[in-house]
């Protein structure tokens, strides 16, 4: 499979962005994410559009806990993308970046003082609250500085999202969010809408990852209304703004087809307005926020094939590993999740694929990155693309084995500009005070 803007070339290289991979490899070194950077632009105006062509209004949030770097972070606000953080280290590249605060939402299950004061002191258009302390906590800081900060309140709705378990988060058994069949949503909104710190404008939630189908999304839809009906009801509360969360899955394999963007943005704002209708309510404004379908297939990793060996499995057949200079730390998600990628030799992509390998990292773990890929037969010294690594990739790298982290190169028309560097072993040393 081949995406973005990616070609076969006259060499037979795997080209992205008019870069050939060879000479990526060659000039930043392996392992290297690679990003379409042309494509990724292209992706997130064209989410943007479908959405505000059905509702003007609505906003589209880039989840920067998928793939987060400065450079990222100005082509999500150029495109007309609002960004969602995390933590206080993506709120502080956000802004290092130039990103206008109003268009940052804060999330996260556990946030500390540190960062609801960095929040506050910064000026972030929003926060999701997250549990019955936070919200308290929040409102007492925003008080003391003479703030009422506009916030939304993350419930869970009850919703099996039809994805892995360690990705649905829509569930009532989640660490996300204030449950909603329990009445804990309702009570949390009453309690809101009458603190001195908090302007309470809407209601957000996110049901899982890798979604495949549109249902869970029309389901959610009304489970929302029934609680704004239910919050109308017992406040007169009408309000501003429903966030659906993101949650849209990609083509990792042949079998998977997600929805295409239209379709999603009408099944999304077509429920919402039919099931607020329903029920005699004003229709709110709608928010999203993707991650993982705006870049996860505008990604790749380059690896340089090293050993070799080809020993009896279980069953009595022969198994081939194919090891390369990378592995978990720089993508932990096949040994988190037993997530598939697509891989293609990028140094002979027109060849046929007729050899089934299993493709293993370099960390002292099993470390299967691939269990059965089918490439031409490999050799040391060949160059793996592994592709769809855009989402969760950069971003839950880690030093495992005190490996350095892989740079980030973005390519477009034929220029490659890294924008982030290859750690280095001065990088890991610095950390380590003796």
């Amino acid at each position: 499979m081949l995406f973005g803007t990616q070609t076969i070339n006259e060499k037979g290289h795997l080209e992205v962005g008019g870069c050939d991979t060879v000479e990526l490899a060659g000039n930043h070194g392996t392992p290297l994410y690679v990003i379409d950077e042309e494509a990724l632009r292209r992706r997130c105006v064209e989410y943007r559009e479908a959405f505000q062509d059905k509702s003007p209004s609505a906003t589209v949030a880039f989840a920067t806990k998928a793939f987060l770097c400065k450079s990222m972070a100005r082509l999500a606000c150029e495109a007309g993308l609002h960004l969602d953080v995390a933590s206080l280290g993506e709120l502080r590249l956000v802004a290092e970046a130039g990103v206008p605060m109003e268009k940052v939402t804060l999330h996260g299950n556990y946030k500390k003082d540190e960062d609801i004061e960095a929040a506050l002191d910064l000026g972030v258009g929003l926060v999701a609250l997250d549990s019955t302390d936070e919200y308290r906590r929040l409102s007492e800081l925003a008080a003391e500085r003479g703030i009422r900060q506009r916030s939304i309140l993350r419930v869970s709705p009850g919703i099996d999202a039809h994805t892995l378990d360690a990705i649905s988060t829509g569930r009532n058994d989640t660490k996300f969010g204030i449950t909603v069949e329990s009445g804990a949503a309702l009570t949390a909104i009453e309690e809101c809408l009458s603190m001195p710190g908090i302007e309470l404008i809407g209601i957000h939630s996110h049901i899982g990852s890798q979604i495949l189908e549109l249902e869970p999304f029309q389901l959610l839809a009304a489970k929302l209304m029934d609680l704004l009906l239910s919050a109308r009801e017992k406040t007169g509360w009408n309000p501003e703004l429903v966030v659906l969360g993101g949650g849209l899955g990609i083509q990792y394999e042949e079998s998977d087809n997600p929805p295409e963007l239209r379709s999603l943005a009408e099944a999304i704002v077509d429920g919402v307005e039919r099931e607020a209708a329903a029920r005699g309510l004003e229709i709110p404004r709608i928010g999203i926020e993707p991650g993982r379908s705006i870049v996860g297939e505008l990604g790749l990793t380059l690896y340089e094939i090293g050993p070799i060996k080809t020993v009896p499995s279980a069953d009595g057949n022969a198994r081939t590993y194919v090891s390369v200079d990378g592995g978990l730390s720089d993508n932990p998600r096949p040994v988190m999740y037993g997530s598939p990628y697509p891989v293609i030799l990028a140094n002979r992509a027109g060849e046929e694929a007729s050899s089934e390998v299993r493709i293993s990292g370099r960390h002292c773990e099993t470390d299967t990155l691939v269990p059965r890929a089918l490439l031409p037969a490999p050799k040391s010294g060949d160059l793996l693309a592994v592709q769809c690594t855009g989402a969760y990739n950069h971003t839950m790298a880690s030093n495992y084995n005190f490996f350095y982290r892989p740079a980030v190169v973005f390519v477009e028309q034929g220029k490659a500009r890294e924008v982030v560097r290859r750690e280095t072993q001065e990088d890991l040393l610095a950390r380590d005070l003796g």
